[in-house]
């Protein structure tokens, strides 16, 4: 009898699972039932190209779902060596058939209420895959008992073209359809998650980089309104779309790249996905990414205020203390920056008469660091740590939800440990990945620890909106008399306001006038992407 029930309760190694559009087989990796390759959406290329995503057709049969699909095509990043040794990226091929979404779960059909992480994928909006080596969901999904999504969506030219009102009245929302995209994986997911062990009233939509960005603006649109229950921003929530005059003047550019007449629909739809590949890759990265059109996007994100849409939806944002060491990879002169190539790049950021002050500022946190480190942590916190204590102030001025802060000073020792705590440097923890990226954090028991420390608490912020959880130190929801902010790193702890002084100084740049300048904008050339 005990050797009948061992066996009824052995996991089904090869599990059948119906959806909406037909059923799928998954299979056990690493103690996880996985689900690859689910087409979310219909093909997206010839007429399609340019619409808002339609549903997959249905088929009969069982599917088999152990390949992931195809990535959303994209241009090729040219990375120096030492970039290419620290990033990983999918190497799965390009198509137009690409709404696609990767799927881990503990159980199946066995109707658990289990909570639901989407993950949305960085490269802002122009490139990368929810299939990156980095995004593994295996562990997560184990090790936490929730469901983890990954997903695929539309980009670059494919994604965020406005085509203009020359092109007619259906194409009017083809600048937002890559956001669109995520929408209808969403709608899947609430379809069908509950099939997969999953709660589709309690899903959490979390991103880095790009993929915070496409966090925040869904908190902006009313398609998505339901879809999800709490987000997390990691190094990089948007305050702001683009304005639409900006958005249609980035499409008559792509226009103009392709040799097409504005509004010639036709012709676009025939070119070769290669060609408008490389015309996003002349562009480069900066052009591409959502605007406010009043309807698919209907409010900025957090300017002036946070959107009132979605304003019951807790948040957790945070960033990491070096987010700009491993994009100055790309910038061969970085490493060997002086004092005056460091006053000459400080004065397009700030103010003439704040140079000094700027500078003076961040000598007296760090004596000790070279022109290049102090120049990141001027980045970092223009570009990074400002924007996301922006969006937790604007969130908190709801009085609707919680926000919880956190920052990674976790500095991770490879490249001679010149990249301190890099943008992304948290993914193989969120993830429990560690083993896949040994090129960007190392190995050993203080990464294992992150690991643990950091996807325990995003999973617990996705089980019930509070991020706190054995091991961790009490941490409280975000207030602007405090500003509690956990810091990751081998001692993990919860500062009040910290680096006040340095955050006081951005917020005083903001009030007053500032140069147009980017610090970045070199870092993306486009021809790093042709």
């Amino acid at each position: 009898m005990a050797a009948m029930a061992a066996q009824a309760k052995r996991p089904d190694p090869n599990p059948v699972v119906k959806t909406t559009e037909g059923q799928l087989q998954g299979h056990i990796n690493k103690g996880t039932y996985e689900f690859l390759g689910i087409h979310y959406g219909a093909p997206t290329g010839g007429e399609a190209r340019f619409l808002p995503p339609g549903k997959p057709a249905k088929w009969q049969g069982v599917r088999e779902a152990a390949t992931k699909g195809d990535q959303c095509p994209q241009p090729q990043v040219n990375m120096p060596p030492e970039m290419a040794s620290v990033l990983s990226f999918s190497d799965q091929p390009l198509s137009e058939d690409c709404l696609v979404l990767d799927l881990w779960t503990p159980g199946v059909k066995d109707k658990g209420k289990r909570p639901v992480m989407v993950w949305l994928h960085g490269g802002g909006f122009y490139l990368g895959s929810g299939g990156d080596k980095y995004y593994h969901g295996s562990n997560l999904a184990r090790g936490n008992d929730v469901v983890v999504v990954t997903i695929n969506h539309r980009l670059n030219t494919f994604g965020f073209f406005p085509l203009g009102p020359e092109a007619g009245p259906e194409y009017k929302h083809s600048g937002n359809v890559g956001m669109m995209d995520i929408v209808r994986a969403l709608e899947w997911v609430h379809d069908n998650i509950s099939q997969f062990g999953g709660d589709p009233n309690n899903v959490t939509v979390f991103g880095q980089s790009g993929g915070a960005g496409k966090v925040s603006t869904l908190l902006a649109m009313p398609s998505a309104k339901g879809l999800f229950h709490r987000g997390i921003m990691q190094s990089g929530g948007g305050v702001s779309s683009r304005a639409e005059a900006d958005a249609l003047a980035v499409g008559q550019n792509i226009y103009k790249q392709l040799g097409v007449k504005p509004g010639d629909v036709k012709a676009l739809q025939q070119l070769p996905m290669e060609t408008l590949v490389k015309a996003a890759g002349k562009m480069g990265l900066l052009p591409f990414g959502p605007y406010m059109d009043g309807e698919v996007v209907a409010y900025h994100p957090f300017e002036p205020v946070a959107s009132q849409i979605q304003n019951k939806v807790p948040i957790m944002v945070g960033y990491t203390k070096d987010e700009a060491t491993n994009i100055f990879l790309t910038d061969p002169t970085w490493d060997k920056m002086t004092d005056e190539d460091l006053k000459k790049r400080v004065s397009a950021v700030v103010p003439a008469d704040k140079v000094d002050e700027a500078i003076a500022l961040y000598r007296s946190k760090a004596p000790n660091d070279k022109p290049m480190h102090l120049w990141t942590s001027i980045v970092t916190d223009q570009m990074f740590a400002s924007s996301t204590i922006m969006v937790a102030q604007r969130k908190i001025a709801q009085n609707a939800a919680p926000v919880y802060m956190y920052k990674v000073d976790w500095e991770t020792p490879v490249l001679g440990g010149k990249l301190r705590s890099p943008h992304a440097v948290e993914m193989p923890f969120v993830f429990d990945t560690v083993y896949t990226a040994e090129g960007l954090v190392g190995n050993g028991e203080s990464q294992e620890n992150m690991a643990k420390a950091m996807s325990q608490s995003f999973a617990a912020f996705a089980r019930n909106g509070d991020p706190n959880t054995l091991g961790l130190p009490e941490w409280p929801a975000y207030t602007l008399e405090k500003r509690e902010t956990l810091i990751f790193d081998d001692n993990i702890k919860v500062l009040a306001n910290p680096s006040a002084d340095i955050r006081e100084f951005w917020e005083a740049i903001r009030r007053g006038k500032t140069p147009g300048g980017s610090a970045i904008k070199d870092a993306f050339d486009s021809k790093k992407f042709e």
